[in-house]
């Protein structure tokens, strides 16, 4: 009995561990990091992940997180977005991206 209790209280924390969160910030380019967090920044961050530069996640409190798949944001470079999904070690893995501000 003891040992269904671990598994069953193993999985349940498994479980929370991988539930989706969310964060609110700018698709900004890796070499400018948390500098990207504005609507200032929208030319360049489009120009350099066109160019190849990868995406980040710049929130307001100056946080960076990457992506473990960039190709799901990178339309919305230079935009204020709001992410869901999961974030490992720092990286996190989109589920859904929504516009909150787009810069003219």
């Amino acid at each position: 009995m003891k040992r269904i209790g671990t598994v069953i209280l193993a999985g349940m924390l498994f479980a929370a561990l991988s539930m989706a969160a969310s964060w609110t910030g700018w698709i900004s380019d890796e070499k400018c990091g948390a500098k990207g967090a504005s609507a200032e920044h929208a030319g360049c961050a489009k120009g350099c992940i066109k160019a190849g530069v990868a995406p980040v996640l710049a929130t307001e409190d100056g946080k960076v997180f990457k992506f473990s798949n960039p190709d799901a944001v990178k339309e919305h470079a230079g935009e204020k977005v709001e992410l869901t999904g999961t974030e490992t070690d720092g990286t996190i893995m989109v589920e859904s991206v929504k516009t909150v501000v787009k810069p003219s």
